[in-house]
């Protein structure tokens, strides 16, 4: 059974955090956004969380201005957070938990220095003080720092997030973040977190771009809304 939630305001929002080295406006967020505003005259918040830069950007300033953005918004949150988004989503909810009502995790990137670790030559990017990454909003390589790394650093793998109900949708073909990270958070939050938690696994990759993928994301908004 949901537990009842009490909230600091009656609001109800919704936002779309993108994944790394993405965009908001990237075709999964373009699809939703367009759903939100002609099937549920809602308009869906695609906040940007390339900031300051591309080269520039790191997890704590991503947590921060999406923290920020809630606080100033006098509502309540469903955070509909794609891959590396899906891990910023937890750790604000973690911050102001208050302010999220619920949060649907799309192959969340819960174990983010394990993945990172585990692709990249490490010694060449602390050595080099950067590295070259394909940026999928520009379509080509561009600079990170080494500095995004060290800042992930200070943050542990699969925050735990007790405070509101966790739908998780994430493909058994996965070759990104592997479906494997989200089934191990369910056992991590599963007897902690008393409202309602669920992992949908679908037939698609990290991407999530299947129609019947999308119509079950659709389904998972809808029972919330």
């Amino acid at each position: 059974m949901t537990s009842k939630q009490s909230f600091v305001s009656t609001a109800l929002r919704y936002a779309y955090l993108h994944g790394f080295a993405s965009s908001p406006f990237s075709t999964k967020g373009v699809q939703l956004s367009q759903w939100f505003r002609n099937d549920l005259n809602i308009t869906l918040d695609l906040p940007d969380l390339v900031i300051p830069s591309f080269r520039k950007q790191c997890l704590s300033t991503m947590v921060n201005h999406i923290e920020k953005k809630i606080i100033k918004s006098n509502s309540t949150w469903i955070f509909i957070g794609s891959s590396f988004g899906g891990l910023v989503s937890t750790l604000v909810t973690q911050r102001q938990p208050k302010l999220i009502h619920s949060l649907v995790l799309l192959a969340p990137a819960l174990n983010p220095l394990e993945l990172w670790t585990s692709k990249i030559n490490v010694e060449q990017w602390k050595k080099d003080g950067f590295m070259n990454f394909f940026n999928q909003n520009t379509q080509r390589d561009e600079f990170i720092d080494y500095g995004f790394l060290l800042d992930l650093q200070t943050y542990s793998s699969y925050p735990v997030v007790t405070t509101c109900p966790i739908t998780i949708i994430h493909g058994i073909h996965d070759d990104v973040v592997p479906i494997q990270a989200s089934r191990e958070y369910m056992k991590k939050i599963r007897l902690l977190n008393k409202h309602s938690i669920s992992l949908i696994e679908v037939d698609d990759d990290h991407y999530l771009r299947k129609d019947e993928t999308l119509n079950t994301i659709k389904k998972v908004i809808r029972d919330f809304h």
